[in-house]
């Protein structure tokens, strides 16, 4: 058995221990907060370096490349003919690659006749062929409602040239029967705008009720 004073001992050093760890994360925080601030996150203008955007300014999908595109809240992408070839992107040859920034961003893609833009970006799949980008799918951030989702694609796809008669069969297609996977989806035909191939679709995921909308552009 332990002596009193062997007791004693050990509580006072036990009672140590939490003073220990809040010490240790403080001193990570204040390292953290140091790094930050010497780095490109913190500035007001960041500058790319060449492993975070490609030789045309457009984004880089390697990690550091979405490092960048998220600090400086924009996605810069080419979806025409002559663009830049998928491993100057860090893309791969053929496949696809899904990025989620931590926070929305907005999208700019560049056809061949103007620029397609979309707010508050939650997630892009890219998907190549051939070397080339091939398709790049977008998901907007809402609230996951039918109303939130719904409203989007008619926002983007009224933008697009998409007519009120083609949004309303897109909502009468919801009303069908979810498949074996429980989803529920519609899409409007593809369409030409900007110099680009233009689609929205509208998702109800299963028995969480949980909705999106999607976009999708590819090169003509």
């Amino acid at each position: 058995m332990s002596s009193p004073a062997h007791q004693r001992r050990r509580r006072r050093i036990l009672s140590w221990i939490p003073i220990g760890i809040v010490g240790l994360i403080c001193v990570g925080f204040i390292v953290a907060a140091n790094l930050i601030q010497g780095s490109w996150w913190a500035d007001d203008e960041p500058i790319a370096s060449a492993d975070q955007t490609s030789p045309r300014g457009m984004s880089m999908f390697t990690q550091t490349g979405v490092d960048y595109l998220t600090r400086d809240g924009f996605v810069k992408i080419e979806v025409r003919d002559g663009s830049e070839p998928a491993d100057a992107l860090g893309l791969p040859e053929d496949g696809t690659r899904r990025i989620e920034p931590i926070v929305p961003v907005q999208a700019i893609l560049l056809g061949v006749d103007g620029v397609i833009d979309i707010d508050l970006v939650r997630s892009i799949t890219l998907e190549t062929s051939d070397g080339r980008l091939s398709a790049v799918e977008i998901s907007t951030d809402n609230d996951g409602t039918w109303t939130g989702s719904f409203a989007e694609v008619i926002d983007v796809a009224s933008e697009w040239g998409f007519s009120a008669e083609e949004l309303e069969s897109l909502r009468s297609d919801m009303e069908r029967p979810s498949d074996d996977t429980g989803l529920q989806q519609a899409a409007l035909s593809e369409r030409e705008y900007n110099g680009a191939r233009v689609t929205a679709a509208i998702t109800v995921h299963g028995d969480e009720g949980f909705v999106t909308a999607t976009f999708t552009i590819r090169p003509l």
